[in-house]
């Protein structure tokens, strides 16, 4: 919509149709009524509506210049007041100067035009209220929408905001990790630091670039996955091993990027790196009622005692999977016969 509303086209459409409706209710008043021969009566009617309503479209910008004042404000009412009495003076003087000189050998019309002052000038100030009325309540719903509009663009900078600093704490949170074994690798291993490093490499390669709020398929996370444990096999060798159970219609689902890593980590960190035989890490998938769930296990010593700051992982996963999909149920994780699960619930469209 035009911001500015007397230019706007639809509207003064319907402001016409108004004027036109306006005009016929006082061509039928004044004919019927006082019984004015169709000339000066239809006359009548389309100078003193047509006048009256092009003056009233002044009041948009009364409206439009005090909105930041209260509807109940005095200023606003007395300015409002003063504006729609100047408007409609200014018209009777107006239309009665014009009608006069159009019918002044008319004595009948002129004495009609002379007495009904008053009414003219009580129908003035009611029209001057609606079309007041309707420009103020046209620009507070305008106001209610451009307020609507910030809010969620605001809502939505919050929320890719927020992402991407979830996304800015997991990198570096594998990172550092990744980095201090290749530092242990290259005392004792210079072969597999070199070869850890180049995995390293590709990997963040592909995390660095993607944006917190991207989409990508189940394939390509399975791929990210995938390079991530062969970058951490490099450091477990046969202790770390996995197993990836995906049905094959499922391969195109979108999931958010980068989605499992962090799920993976803790299944190494906390599985894979305490206990002392561990099972491979397996992932697999499953739909249940239009939800993709993704369950990720590995073997779990009940008598490790997490150290502090453990959880982090997962609550990130927890955090951006609400922020995606606005839901607080999609990450579920516990601990059942020395098996550690997280299960993702990805909703389907």
């Amino acid at each position: 919509m035009n911001r500015n509303l007397v230019f706007n086209k639809i509207f003064l459409r319907n402001y016409l149709v108004f004027t036109m409706v306006v005009s016929l209710v006082l061509f039928v008043l004044i004919h019927f009524r006082y019984e004015i021969p169709v000339l000066f009566a239809a006359t009548d009617a389309a100078v003193s509506v047509f006048m009256l309503c092009a003056m009233l479209l002044s009041l948009y910008f009364v409206v439009k210049f005090a909105r930041t004042d209260s509807l109940t404000s005095l200023t606003s009412i007395r300015n409002s007041v003063f504006a729609g009495l100047l408007i409609v003076t200014a018209w009777l003087f107006l239309t009665r100067w014009i009608l006069d000189h159009l019918f002044y050998n008319y004595h009948l019309y002129s004495d009609f035009l002379y007495v009904s002052q008053a009414l003219r000038f009580v129908a003035g100030m009611f029209l001057a209220v609606m079309v007041y009325l309707s420009f103020f309540l046209t620009i507070y719903q305008e106001s209610v929408r451009d307020a609507m509009q910030r809010e969620s663009e605001l809502r939505e900078l919050i929320q890719k905001t927020e992402l991407q600093a979830l996304k800015n704490q997991l990198n570096p949170h594998f990172i550092y990790n990744s980095l201090n074994s290749i530092s242990s690798l290259t005392i004792y291993s210079p072969e597999k630091a070199r070869q850890m490093l180049g995995l390293l490499s590709g990997f963040l390669r592909i995390a660095l670039r993607q944006d917190a709020m991207q989409m990508n398929s189940l394939s390509d996370e399975i791929k990210n996955a995938g390079l991530y444990l062969q970058i951490e096999k490099v450091r477990f060798e046969d202790k770390l091993s996995w197993k990836f159970d995906v049905k094959e219609e499922h391969m195109n689902l979108a999931v958010p990027v980068m989605i499992f890593q962090p799920l993976f980590e803790n299944a190494v960190k906390h599985g894979v790196q305490q206990c002392p035989n561990p099972g491979p890490v397996k992932l697999k998938t499953q739909m249940k009622n239009n939800i993709l769930e993704i369950h990720i296990e590995n073997t779990f010593d009940l008598g490790f005692q997490r150290f502090k700051g453990e959880g982090v992982g997962l609550e990130n996963v927890r955090n951006r999977l609400r922020l995606i999909y606005g839901r607080t149920d999609l990450l579920k994780a516990g601990v059942r016969d020395e098996i550690f699960r997280a299960t993702i619930s990805i909703p389907v469209n």
